[in-house]
């Protein structure tokens, strides 16, 4: 069953609502963003679900499963404060964003991108330039970081649910090192040329650089485990997708609750946790989610008669949709398609007995992962960083301001990692 192209339309509009309406009109974007993304979503969830209701509650239950994951480790992060700035450097930033690459990968992007966005942007206030420093810290920990495990993000996860073994990514550890010690030295530069041209900087204040180095609200990290239990035993549940997806949504929901209840009100202050950011993120995903079922309909029937075949050209479709639509239904797809493209020399064996081509579940991996740092939503904490840096009054770019950044910068290091490994 297939949906009429014309109906990919109303997910155009929200990507370009998205994209412009938050720089040129702000306070409409504000007011009525929930009434128009209604407005575009509803039609479409209405003819999905005259076609086949299935589609609106996978739809629907994956979005259930997205939102409370970003909120477990959402609050987790928001409930975790390092104490003690060191003074900002080309040096520590370097640090911050080593931390945050490895980090990403063991406790999920999110995670590591909210624990430690807030001390990166207290120990760098008072600089004439900072949005570059945010702009890389998604491309490295907020995006290509979680290459290594299947906690790291959310499209690895998805494949570690349908039969991925859970040690397979550890495979990609070359492109991993590749991409981000390319980031890093292009970071390296950039900052060190913004930080020895601001030489009115002096740091942070004295009291902050020398309280000792710590992190309060330690609690929370034990709740990192609980989040990966909630992710992975609904898998050994009955083989029912709703009892499954009730089950991992219950423990994500617990988490939330645990966070808040275990984190010192001091935290919260000093952190100036907020659920704003967080709600505004729900809201665009709600669009996202209700939208996006035709283009995925679309891609699964169509896909093989574009040509998207080889390791190259999955790499690069799987990219180029994991930047403008949310990176794991865009990996779901892909993952379908892969399986359905015949045997290769190298087929890995998925603990579902199923069998997917090797070299394209890695180009669809690393395409998914990667190129979910092109655009602010891409992946959830994206737009989840650019909002926490703007509370703390850093100036960020625009929608397609960050574009020009991602297709100068990071596009780059995406090309020569295409050309090392995955071209035919």
């Amino acid at each position: 069953m297939r949906l009429p192209l014309w109906s990919v339309l109303p997910f155009v509009g929200v990507v370009l609502c998205v994209a412009i309406l938050p720089g040129l009109t702000p306070r409409f974007w504000k007011k009525y963003k929930e009434l128009l993304l209604a407005t575009l979503g509803m039609p479409i969830l209405s003819l999905s679900a005259a076609i086949n209701y299935h589609w609106v509650v996978t739809a629907f239950t994956d979005y259930v499963t997205f939102i409370c994951l970003l909120g477990a480790l959402y609050t987790i992060g928001g409930g975790l404060y390092v104490h003690g700035t060191p003074k900002a450097n080309p040096v520590t930033n370097l640090g911050f964003m080593v931390l945050g690459a490895i980090a990403a990968s063991l406790i999920g992007t999110l995670g590591a991108s909210m624990l430690l966005i807030r001390p990166l942007l207290r120990s760098n206030r008072g600089r004439k330039h900072e949005a570059h420093i945010v702009i890389f810290f998604i491309f490295i920990v907020s995006n290509a970081g979680g290459l290594l495990t299947p906690l790291g993000d959310p499209p690895l996860l998805l494949g570690y649910l349908l039969g991925v073994p859970f040690w397979w990514t550890l495979k990609l550890f070359a492109i991993w090192f590749f991409v981000i010690t390319s980031l890093l030295g292009i970071f390296a530069a950039l900052d060190s040329y913004f930080y020895l041209n601001d030489p009115d900087f002096r740091g942070p204040v004295k009291q902050d650089i020398k309280a000792n180095f710590r992190i309060v609200g330690r609690w929370n990290l034990a709740l990192v485990m609980l989040v990966i239990i909630s992710l992975l035993a609904p898998r050994y549940l009955p083989d029912y997708d709703l009892w499954q997806a009730a089950a991992r949504t219950s423990g994500l929901v617990l988490v939330m609750y645990l966070s808040r209840r275990v984190t010192p009100k001091q935290v919260e202050v000093l952190n100036n946790f907020s659920w704003e950011p967080f709600k505004e993120v729900a809201v665009i995903f709600a669009g996202i989610f209700a939208t996006m079922i035709p283009a995925i309909n679309y891609l699964e029937h169509n896909a093989s008669q574009l040509g998207i075949n080889s390791p190259w050209s999955f790499f690069w479709f799987s990219g180029a949709l994991s930047g403008v639509l949310d990176n794991a239904p865009s990996y779901a797809a892909f993952f379908a398609l892969a399986q359905g493209l015949g045997k290769d020399f190298s087929m890995l064996t998925l603990s579902t007995g199923q069998t997917i081509s090797e070299p394209l579940l890695i180009a669809l991996s690393c395409g998914s992962v990667f190129f979910g740092a092109m655009t602010y939503i891409g992946n959830g904490p994206n737009l989840l960083v650019k909002a926490v840096a703007e509370e703390e009054a850093v100036k960020m770019p625009t929608f397609f301001g960050y574009l020009l950044w991602s297709v100068s910068f990071l596009l780059p290091v995406l090309l020569l990692t295409a050309i090392l490994f995955f071209e035919s």
